[in-house]
């Protein structure tokens, strides 16, 4: 007879919220995703301005909450459309997919 020996601290709707993508306020916005210096040179190594905005997204969520999470597009898309018009202001920022290219990783490994 198997016995679960698992202890349960959180719940599942609390390890949801935790995993989850945090949700800002414009004025959150702002403070998470601006970048000091340090933040600035690692993100200028990084070519493309879709991964740039998306470092900048992830390393503001990590720095809201210090968990790695893997959002998808659709969750974080208005936090890309500041950041890419605020932070990172210059061409418009299309639709793409997360993860998908080999500096996709890269950029999540940075953070």
């Amino acid at each position: 007879m198997a016995t679960n020996k698992r202890i349960k601290i959180l719940s599942s709707a609390e390890i949801d919220n935790l995993y989850a993508a945090p949700v800002f306020s414009e004025n959150d916005q702002r403070f998470f995703f601006t970048l000091n210096d340090a933040e600035k040179t690692v993100c200028s190594r990084v070519r493309n301005r879709q991964q740039k905005c998306m470092f900048v997204v992830l390393l503001g969520y990590f720095k809201s909450k210090p968990v790695p999470i893997n959002p998808k597009y659709g969750q974080i898309k208005e936090d890309l459309k500041f950041v890419a018009n605020t932070i990172l202001p210059g061409q418009g920022l299309r639709p793409f997919k997360i993860g998908s290219t080999r500096q996709g990783s890269t950029v999540l490994s940075d953070i």
